[in-house]
């Protein structure tokens, strides 16, 4: 379904997992870009067919399992040669198969990785959008961003507030993720619009108001741990 759009772009979402990741494809013309392929990728195949859309680059936010599980039987379908990570989280990509069988009790391919090449980024550059390596949530999260500062595809650096998630993953990084809280304050308005990993569109103004796992992170960070 279509849940943001401005001059140029049009973002659709996709949920296909049983964890209800979120899967995005994003529209320039008829081209797009697929940010977490979280699963399905025979609907994820389907959906670029009717919207008449051709595939440019595959990338996902990070590494884990429900963010990549569709990008093996993506690239399968010619739709895409590799999928895009950082390179901080390749063994991320390795483990999601572990993962995968462990928590939801599934079969996952791992996919062929690459890191963010410059064809990639110039490439980003030329939709508008921009790409941040932040850490924080692994090693090598990383957020999509309009260069307009209108909007964020985060991953799992932001999830809905609505969503109540209020544990820190010990396998987390606060520093890491205090300084993204901290770029998105300096850098985006209140009414920016948040694409997240889990849950609903939301705004950087209401994360920051309600968003508890942001208020720990901040919390302890701010109060020296």
């Amino acid at each position: 379904m279509l849940i943001y759009q401005n001059a140029v772009l049009k973002i659709h979402r996709l949920t296909l997992n049983e964890l209800k990741t979120n899967c995005y494809i994003v529209q320039n013309g008829d081209q797009a870009l697929l940010v977490d392929p979280t699963d399905r990728a025979d609907v994820i195949a389907d959906y670029l067919g009717q919207h008449r859309l051709a595939l440019r680059y595959m990338i996902t936010t990070h590494g884990h399992f429900d963010h990549v599980s569709g990008a093996a039987g993506v690239i399968e379908r010619g739709l895409a040669d590799v999928l895009y990570v950082h390179e901080q989280d390749f063994d991320e990509v390795k483990r999601a198969q572990s993962y995968s069988l462990m928590i939801v009790k599934k079969k996952m391919r791992a996919p062929p990785v690459a890191m963010f090449s410059a064809a990639l980024l110039a490439f980003l550059r030329s939709w508008g959008l921009g790409l941040e390596h932040a850490g924080g949530h692994t090693k090598g999260s990383c957020y999509l961003y309009g260069l307009e500062r209108d909007f964020l595809l985060t991953g799992d650096l932001a999830l809905h507030h609505k969503l109540n998630i209020t544990l820190f993953d010990g396998r987390e990084n606060t520093a890491q993720f205090f300084r993204f809280i901290e770029q998105v304050k300096a850098g985006f308005a209140a009414d920016a619009v948040i694409l997240p990993g889990h849950g609903d569109r939301t705004t950087v103004g209401m994360e920051l108001k309600h968003n508890k796992k942001w208020a720990y992170v901040q919390h302890k960070e701010s109060h020296g741990h």
